[in-house]
Formats: C-alpha cells, sequence, structure tokens
C-alpha cells in the first residue's frame, strides 16, 4: 500500500422501508493515516437501482481522481439498492471493499427479494457477484466483498484505515454523518 493514499466510505442514512422515498448517500474522503479531507453527498431512491450511478456522480467530483480504494457498508442502500460493484470497477478502476460485520444471510435476503421486487434475480446475481470471505482486522473478524484488489492487501487497507472496532475509519465517519442527517444526532455501529 502507497503511503497516504486516499479512500472514499460509503454509507447511507435511515429511510422508511418499502415506501416511496429517498435516502441520503454519504461519502466521506479520508487520507491515510485517517486525516478527512472531504465529504460528498447523493440523494437515492429507497428501494431504486441508482446507487451505482450515485458513486460514479461522487467519482466525477474533484476528488475522484485522488480516490485509491471504496469502502462501502453492504452492498446495498436505501433498502434494496443494490451497487453494481463490477461497473464501478470497470468505470474507474477503482478497488472496492465491501465490509459487513456479520455474514450476510443470503437466503433471507433473496426471499425478501422474491417478495417485494420483480426484478429480484437481477438484484441477487448483483449481491452474490463476488464471494464473501472472513478478513481479519486486528482482533475483529469482518466479511468482505473484494473487488480489484488482491485479498492480502484488502485486508492491510482495511486494518490501516481502522483506528479502533471492526470498521475502517471512513465507513465509521460515513455511518455517523449519515445517522445525524436522519435522527439530528449519531446511532448505531456502522
Amino acid at each position: 500500500m502507497k503511503k497516504y493514499i486516499r479512500a472514499l466510505g460509503i454509507d447511507d442514512s435511515y429511510f422508511a422501508p418499502h415506501i416511496p422515498g429517498s435516502s441520503n448517500l454519504v461519502g466521506i474522503v479520508m487520507r491515510y493515516p485517517n486525516y478527512i479531507e472531504g465529504m460528498l453527498l447523493r440523494e437515492i431512491e429507497v428501494d431504486g437501482m441508482d446507487v451505482t450511478d450515485a458513486l460514479l456522480d461522487m467519482l466525477s467530483s474533484k476528488y475522484g481522481r485522488q480516490i485509491k480504494v471504496i469502502f462501502t457498508q453492504g452492498i446495498t442502500f436505501g433498502g434494496f439498492n443494490v451497487l453494481d460493484l463490477e461497473r464501478v470497477w470497470k468505470e474507474y478502476g477503482i478497488p472496492i471493499i465491501v465490509v459487513s460485520r456479520k455474514m450476510p444471510d443470503l437466503k433471507t435476503i433473496e426471499d425478501a427479494l422474491k417478495k417485494h421486487f420483480e426484478d429480484w434475480e437481477v438484484r441477487m446475481k448483483l449481491i452474490k457477484k463476488y464471494k464473501i470471505e472472513k478478513v481479519q482486522n486486528g482482533k475483529y473478524e469482518v466479511y468482505a466483498q473484494i473487488v480489484g484488489i488482491e485479498r492480502s492487501e484488502a485486508e492491510r487497507v482495511i486494518n490501516a484505515f481502522t483506528v479502533r472496532g471492526a470498521i475502517p475509519e471512513p465507513l465509521r465517519v460515513a455511518h455517523i454523518i449519515a445517522s445525524t442527517l436522519y435522527f439530528g444526532e449519531s446511532r448505531g455501529k456502522p
């Protein structure tokens, strides 16, 4: 890993599930060792299919050329608005690391998609496209989908951007801001 690389951490704000509306997509640009350089904000549709376009729009900002890795808090945003990891990788060539504290329950996700979406197969295909791997982050284990970077390098980057706990700092800060946008104060764990 190069010294002083910049990461983009992405999380979404809270929303009313399965009710038409929008959610904020918060992006934190952070330079190693954990210095915040900027914030990006886009709006996405709850249960829509526009999160990939929103992230690509973030990458077209003045910060886009500087970003060397993207961290996301899961692969779905604003409900089941599924990020197309491969499209982002192909268009910008920036590695993406999807981080989760727990192993996603793919069967439950598939059942929910079947129940609520005609295009459930498209969404499920995007979710399952990259395998979910257990990654050691200090004393914690997290689960990650890794695109455009070797697993060992992804583990080094996750560890480098984690100050304490299990979640990389760009994601933790994005979560704090995203929850504040909805509740007026931060809540919950990223």
